[in-house]
């Protein structure tokens, strides 16, 4: 579209401001999206220590999202202008041994970001999930449905969404004590997904403000990890002071890894649903014999809705009592000109979830 832009945030270590980039062009397999709601993930890395993910810059950031869709490539199929949906991460190929079994799309073997999303379609545009308008590859869309809102929608990406399938595939249920670290926005959506299988849910964590939100979403005890009998607390509280089945790692910090792997019961499972990328040091330090091997424990980690998941995620989202707990999850909006608000909050832990409105 001629003369037409794209409004851009652009996101540098302690500025975050709203620039303009050419109006996106498509091809085949892909669409534009007009951004309803944008919603924050990590994001706040770069504005708070300049750091960035592999398929991060600064005019290239946000990976969640929700909107319209304004343009479609030629050839596409089975999406109309006007139909609102969810944008999910990055660009899966489709094809892999991972997309076929309808895995999660960003363990894809050939995923891509936005840089080669821009490349491939001839692009210039700067447009991650923070703009105005975005391109995606109709892969990573799903329709949603008459009458769902665009705030319960959105919930589909890193808050509900990317804590369901790890749940789903582990078959929690209400007989399952699972332990929950790190009780950021993350922390809070697993606690969600846990209470909504019925299973006893056990919080660690030391800040006050954060363990009240756990209470908020339904822990059923909270553990401070810094007491002396921390993990006399965690068995006691599980049959037969086994330990807790699963542990649900948000953190992405080794000193909550290593004791979530410590307090599982024997043919325990801990599943990493956090990471830290940015510091300089985050090895975790494990013997084999004596904290895996001799106990039958497990480690795995998931951080993505499976394709396979979609359609059920999308009937969870519909239902009155997920829309009360995202309707609690989400604490914050703010127009993109205000983003340097929104990740202060962030940076300040006053808030949970934050989304940002494309109001430039």
């Amino acid at each position: 579209m001629a003369g037409k832009v794209n409004r851009v945030l652009h996101i540098e270590q302690g500025k975050a401001e709203v620039v303009e980039r050419p109006y996106p062009r498509v091809k085949e397999g892909f669409a534009i999206i007009k951004v309803h709601i944008a919603p924050i993930c990590t994001e706040q890395k770069p504005f708070d220590i300049g750091f960035y993910e592999w398929y991060e810059r600064a005019d290239r950031l946000g990976h969640e999202g929700v909107g319209e869709i304004v343009e479609l490539g030629p050839g596409v199929s089975g999406f109309s202008v006007g139909d609102r949906v969810i944008i999910y991460q990055g660009w899966a190929c489709g094809t892999c041994w991972v997309c076929r079994q309808g895995l999660g799309a960003t363990h894809c073997i050939n995923f891509k970001g936005y840089q080669e999303i821009e490349d491939h379609n001839g692009s210039e545009s700067g447009a991650g999930g923070f703009s105005q308008f975005r391109l995606a590859p109709v892969n990573m869309l799903q329709k949603i449905p008459d009458g769902l809102d665009y705030k319960y929608a959105s919930a589909a990406n890193c808050l509900i969404g990317c804590t369901y399938t790890a749940i789903q595939e582990h078959q929690i249920r209400p007989e399952h004590y699972c332990l929950v670290t790190g009780i950021g926005f993350i922390g809070c959506a697993t606690i969600v997904n846990l209470k909504y299988r019925g299973a006893k849910v056990i919080v660690l964590g030391r800040s006050q403000g954060r363990m009240e939100m756990a209470r908020q979403f339904g822990a059923d005890l909270i553990v401070n990890p810094e007491d002396a009998d921390w993990m006399d607390q965690v068995r006691a509280f599980t049959p037969d002071g086994r330990g807790p089945d699963f542990a649900f790692e948000c953190s992405g910090y080794p000193y909550y890894q290593k004791k979530s792997i410590d307090v599982l019961r024997h043919y325990g499972t801990t599943i990493l649903l956090g990471y830290a990328a940015q510091e300089t040091d985050m090895t975790l330090n494990l013997h084999t014999e004596t904290d895996l091997c001799w106990c039958h424990k497990s480690i795995t980690a998931s951080f993505d809705v499976a394709f396979r998941d979609r359609g059920d995620l999308l009937e969870v989202l519909q239902e009155s009592w997920m829309q009360g707990q995202i309707d609690q999850l989400v604490t914050h909006q703010f127009p993109m000109s205000r983003a340097t608000e929104a990740f202060e909050t962030i940076l300040a832990k006053k808030a949970c979830k934050v989304h940002l409105l494309p109001q430039f």
